[in-house]
């Protein structure tokens, strides 16, 4: 079903011009599988081991890729080829003969499967681009290998055969992105991700902090953090991080931080990575800078709190986490401050009470629920406050009580 339906996929830009009748094929099908899944029957998709809904996202993922590439038909078949492709020779030759296995949350995943998965996103991405293109050749390369390398991250950590929806919409939007750019910054980009991927790798691997999955995710985030911020907006996640280790190796009993997975990681990284993808798509990166670090301080407190300090066992109530506010907000703030001198000081103590006032409201909602404030699983509340920390910062910048704080 994967190549046969994406094959006939990739004849669209030639046979249709509108997406209205891309979208009357998706969603009959879309419906059949769903039913399929419930009540039975088409065994060839849903006759998989683990839970999985990726037969339901393969014709919405089309569609959105048809409607999103229009007038740009390479774009499309680099997509749809590696929908078709790479997932389904991933599966095969992972399943057949990979040996070495790594876990993603509940999911068995192999390095041979994603090696193959890499290695068949290059070419499927690399030969639209060069024959379809007008691209020097260079850059048609180094761009395909910085999105198969991407790509392959999504679709080792998506979950429930949410790959077949995510891994063809970043390929569409990574690599319609990077081909604007000049062969220099590729190539920049390319060796940034190698830098990110073996720092954070060896911490990793040397601190057991994050499972196999959750480093990957941690890598996608500081990645994007890299690239659609800047160097200014990745300080904080690499201090934070750092802090985060240190914290741990000094103050955690023995094994109790380590393998955080990817379901947890991923939403305490989705508020300040909220604020990031707004500053790059509307491009107000001073308007959004204050609500990231305000979320990125509140993520790490969280997180210093949950995996590290463990208040309720050291008797420690308001000022502990007081204290872990005031930790946490130095640990995020303190490369920005230094990298643009004088910083915005109104900015800086709002950011700073912001996070205060989150901490103190986590620590009194989860001190009712012991064994909410032991798990590291992240809380519904801790995923709210973050929001709530940056919207604060949002409402005293749109008041005009604050200034704005630019990242430069």
């Amino acid at each position: 079903m994967h190549l046969g339906g994406g094959i006939a996929c990739l004849f669209f830009p030639f046979l249709v011009q509108s997406p209205w009748v891309v979208l009357a094929l998706a969603l009959p099908l879309t419906a059949l599988f769903v039913a399929g899944g419930k009540f039975g029957f088409l065994k060839s998709l849903h006759g998989v081991a683990r839970r999985s809904r990726g037969a339901e996202y393969y014709p919405l993922s089309v569609f959105l890729a048809f409607l999103m590439t229009q007038g740009r038909p390479w774009l499309y078949l680099a997509a749809v080829l590696v929908l078709a492709v790479g997932d389904a020779f991933a599966a095969l030759i992972g399943s057949r003969y990979g040996v070495i296995r790594y876990e993603v949350e509940d999911e068995q995943k192999s390095l041979e499967g994603s090696l193959v998965f890499l290695v068949i996103a290059f070419l499927a991405i690399h030969l639209p681009t060069l024959l379809l293109t007008d691209l020097p050749r260079p850059v048609c390369v180094l761009a395909a290998l910085l999105v198969a390398a991407l790509v392959t991250g999504f679709e080792a950590i998506s979950l429930e055969g949410a790959d077949n929806l995510f891994v063809p919409l970043a390929v569409v939007v990574i690599l319609g992105k990077i081909t604007t750019k000049p062969l220099s910054e590729v190539i920049f980009q390319n060796l940034s991700l190698l830098a990110i991927c073996l720092g954070v790798g060896l911490a990793v691997w040397r601190f057991r902090s994050f499972n196999v999955g959750g480093a990957i995710t941690f890598i996608l985030f500081a990645y994007g953090t890299w690239s659609l911020g800047s160097w200014v907006w990745t300080l904080p996640v690499f201090l934070g991080f750092a802090g985060y280790l240190a914290a741990w190796l000094r103050f955690a009993p023995p094994g109790h931080a380590s393998g955080i997975k990817v379901r947890t990681l991923a939403r305490a990284l989705l508020p300040p990575f909220t604020m990031l993808l707004l500053a790059n798509s509307l491009e107000a990166g001073e308007r959004f800078f204050g609500p990231y670090l305000a979320a990125s301080a509140a993520v790490l407190a969280f997180s210093l709190d949950t995996g590290v300090f463990r208040l309720e066992r050291r008797g420690s109530g308001v000022l502990g986490a007081l204290g872990i506010a005031l930790l946490g907000t130095a640990l995020v703030v303190l490369g920005p401050i230094l990298a643009r001198w004088p910083p915005p000081g109104l900015s800086l103590l709002a950011i700073l009470a912001t996070t205060v006032v989150v901490t103190l409201t986590n620590a009194a909602i989860e001190l009712r629920d012991p064994e909410a404030r032991r798990s590291r699983d992240w809380t519904a509340w801790r995923f709210l406050l973050s929001y709530m920390a940056a919207g604060a910062i949002l409402g005293l910048q749109a008041l005009g009580m604050i200034p704005l704080w630019n990242p430069g």
